[in-house]
């Protein structure tokens, strides 16, 4: 092969990287933005209600059955989505809400002559607009079983149910979609150390 051969040759080579780098980049980005414009996306949190005290700190809120807590729900998608269930895991247990409280959306009254609110026969509570959020509270009928898995994870872990409540992994919010897609408070962090302490506890 002569130099200006191999040099032809080299200079063909290059040309073809810059060429498929140049155009695989673009084409990459614009398939990773299209299926991310397509994938629901929330971030679910628990909401845990605390009570200032008169010595400036902060107690959980709690009733007969011990601490109070909902479920904050964000819609990171580019479209409305719809909530099928919602509940929680404590301590392994998954228990689903029979009763969750979604808020009513109150709408503008279009009557000029009234300025109350008023709630539309076609709102759906359990929809969620794109970047927009809610909170969903325990109805009465489902803090009695709530509590009692509380107790039971406080008991069984020799700890309060307020650590229970507080704790990442004990305590879970659970939510799922009407596509059957399911998202929960759990942070990626929490499942890898979940995932390493059922490992070391693991039978050899």
């Amino acid at each position: 092969m002569t130099p200006e051969l191999e040099k032809e040759l080299i200079v063909g080579i290059v040309s073809s990287l810059f060429t498929a780098l140049f155009t695989g980049i673009p084409a990459a980005a614009l398939f990773w933005w299209t299926w991310q414009r397509d994938q629901e996306q929330l971030i679910v949190q628990k909401s845990i209600y605390r009570w200032d005290t008169e010595s400036g700190g902060k107690v959980l809120e709690k009733d007969q059955f011990g601490p109070t807590f909902g479920i904050i729900i964000r819609n990171r998608s580019l479209f409305s989505v719809h909530v099928s269930s919602v509940g929680f895991q404590v301590d392994g247990e998954v228990i689903e809400l029979e009763r969750p409280l979604f808020p009513l959306k109150m709408m503008k009254n279009p009557d000029q002559g009234s300025n109350r609110p008023y709630i539309a026969a076609d709102s759906d509570p359990r929809e969620i607009p794109s970047q927009a959020s809610i909170r969903v509270e325990v109805n009465d009928v489902d803090r009695p079983k709530i509590g009692a898995a509380l107790m039971a994870a406080a008991t069984n872990r020799g700890i309060s149910m307020d650590d229970v409540l507080l704790n990442s992994i004990l305590v879970v919010a659970l939510v799922a979609l009407e596509t059957g897609k399911e998202f929960s408070s759990m942070t990626f962090f929490a499942r890898i150390k979940r995932t390493l302490g059922k490992a070391l506890l693991a039978p050899e």
